[in-house]
């Protein structure tokens, strides 16, 4: 045998190995979990000693006794080894589409800097580079987090990328600064109006600025830059669902899955539907990616359309946030958000407007999920929802309110009341915490109160709004407990802190029932779905600041462990080709 003939062969066997090798794990029908903490999240969560799985079902809860003498022969053994077995965590909110295509843009936040001008190298560097399809992306500009971070001008803009177009886009994603090409490509002029409860902002002349503000002008950008192609999209997608199983989540909803794909929502459950899936998903969709949808998706098909994402206002950080009192006349507001004194956000839709839309999916069966930062917008959303209700009543609808950063006990208390169920963004404290009392003054001890939600009767939930900030269960955890601002250590709304069972409660079954998935998931209890997450340590007995020595040793989902590694068979799929194409003399 020639030199050539080993050199494939040999080529051949490591390529099969590897192969093999990166298949995904896989566990037998009949499993049981037992030697460490079990978590059920039902009455007396830690009181049993074995969970019994089959065919990917919950079949025994209990003793181990009890569980061996309900299996069928010798179920293969999960030792726990003193490890916390407990539901899958989930994540109501959050934007994976999104995030997959910025991790493709230029890094400028404020997670990886500390100064405006190392903002600044990285985006020179960037550029340099060359950017992707001809435009320079960049994500992640925070001004409230880097106290020197103002806005740059459309001359910097243009000085920075003089030719090619660039995108800035803000860490909260309600601001965009884009420079002349850009603007120029979107055909965005000085005379263009912008969506309504959005900005393509001017100077007092009347002259493009470069900053885009709210999420309807910021759309009307990015129709202009060129997407990938779809094969790319599918690739970072999957990748993107392994980063949230890694952090110990098996459940996602999906809020207005946004990105620059020609099919979003389709795109979404071809990747979900796939055989070896790392997630369940909940999909609410924009108005126009479902206008044509007369009802809801039954949660028995994978991947399901269960809803529809509205927003009522913006972002606190970008002056967008409809409060019912001014923000505060401080330098952030003033220099860096460029905000006038007494400036207060104003909601996206009349009240009007808004009940043509939440009457047509209110009727269709539809959960309506709508952003609300503010308690003005929080009260438009109300006021509308009665209307309809009263005219349309819906039981157990299970409509939410979104973010809810400064959201009234009085309105919680109404917002229960009329059906609604609440979800909020708690990284707000944990990286913005140490401005918020510039932005909002003595309203930041209640900002974020989701203690007085569970008080008034709420199954209140939390999500990290991925990519707003970055996926990590315990982290959020965490916040819940101690509401500590990361930047200087202060404690926001020492009264809203939660329990470590509340905690939990709001990050599993709270959450499940949130999504409608309550009789599927989120406790361990039998008939329900196998959706674990195995940590290093019991959150509930693990104290507030040890929470970030706790990792999450593997996630489970309908029985099966989930292959979390970066590698996948379709890239030693391509070695095969090329092999194939040098036998045949390609």
């Amino acid at each position: 045998m020639g030199r050539v003939a080993y050199s494939l062969l040999g080529f051949t066997v490591i390529l099969l190995g590897v192969y093999l090798w990166l298949q995904p794990p896989s566990a037998s029908n009949e499993i049981l979990f037992t030697g460490g903490t079990i978590v059920t999240m039902e009455a007396n969560p830690t009181n049993a000693d074995a969970v019994l799985v089959r065919d990917g079902r919950i079949i025994t809860v209990g003793t181990l006794e009890k569980a061996m003498s309900a299996s069928y022969s010798s179920p293969e053994i999960i030792d726990l080894a003193g490890k916390t077995l407990l539901p899958g965590f989930i994540e109501p909110h959050t934007h994976p589409l999104a995030t997959a295509m910025l991790g493709a843009a230029i890094d400028v936040s404020g997670f990886q800097h500390s100064s405006r001008a190392q903002v600044i190298a990285s985006l020179k560097a960037g550029i340099e580079e060359g950017g992707i399809n001809g435009w320079i992306m960049a994500y992640g500009w925070a001004p409230v987090m880097l106290p020197d971070l103002h806005a740059p001008t459309l001359h910097e803009l243009d000085e920075l990328s003089p030719d090619k177009p660039l995108v800035i886009l803000t860490q909260m994603m309600h601001d965009a600064y884009a420079n002349s090409a850009a603007l120029s490509a979107a055909g965005i002029t000085s005379n263009s109006e912008a969506p309504s409860g959005s900005e393509f902002v001017k100077d007092e002349e009347g002259n493009l600025t470069g900053t885009i503000r709210e999420i309807g002008a910021i759309a009307e950008l990015f129709k202009a830059i060129p997407a990938p192609p779809d094969g790319a999209h599918a690739f970072l997608l999957s990748q993107q669902y392994k980063k949230y199983a890694k952090a110990g989540y098996t459940t996602i909803g999906i809020l207005g899955p946004v990105g620059r794909a020609a099919d979003p929502i389709g795109l979404i459950k071809t990747i979900g539907s796939k055989e070896h899936s790392q997630l369940r998903i909940q999909i609410y969709g924009l108005p126009n990616q479902i206008e044509g949808m007369s009802a809801p998706e039954d949660n028995s098909i994978s991947t399901p359309i269960i809803g529809v994402k509205f927003w009522m206002d913006g972002s606190p950080f970008a002056g967008g946030a409809a409060f019912a009192e001014p923000y505060e006349n401080t330098p952030l507001t003033s220099d860096r958000l460029h905000l006038a004194a007494g400036h207060i956000g104003a909601t996206n839709y009349t009240e009007k407007a808004f009940q043509k839309e939440f009457e047509a999916y209110h009727l269709k069966g539809f959960q309506i999920a709508v952003h609300a930062q503010g308690e003005t917008a929080v009260d438009r959303i109300l006021d509308v929802a009665e209307t309809v209700l009263k005219k349309h009543p819906r039981i157990d609808h299970r409509h939410r309110l979104e973010h809810n950063a400064l959201i009234t006990e009085s309105q919680l208390k109404r917002a229960l009341a009329l059906g609604f169920t609440t979800s909020f963004f708690i990284d707000h404290i944990s990286y913005y915490g140490h401005a918020l009392p510039q932005l909002v003054g003595e309203r930041s001890d209640r900002y974020m109160p989701i203690k007085t939600a569970l008080k008034v009767g709420h199954k209140a939930t939390v999500h990290t709004d991925n990519p707003a900030t970055p996926i990590d269960a315990l982290r959020a955890m965490q916040t819940l407990r101690m509401r500590e601002a990361l930047t200087n250590g202060a404690i926001l709304g020492n009264d809203e802190k939660l329990s470590p069972i509340e905690a939990l409660e709001a990050m599993t079954i709270n959450a499940a029932w949130q999504l409608g998935l309550e009789k599927d998931t989120g406790s361990i209890a039998v008939g329900k779905s196998a959706d674990f997450t195995i940590l290093s340590q019991n959150p509930l007995t693990t104290t507030d600041s040890a929470l970030t020595n706790t990792t999450v040793e593997g996630t489970w989902l309908k029985g099966q462990p989930v292959d979390t590694r970066t590698i996948e068979v379709n890239t030693v799929s391509l070695g095969f080709n090329i092999l194939k194409n040098v036998i045949m003399g390609n």
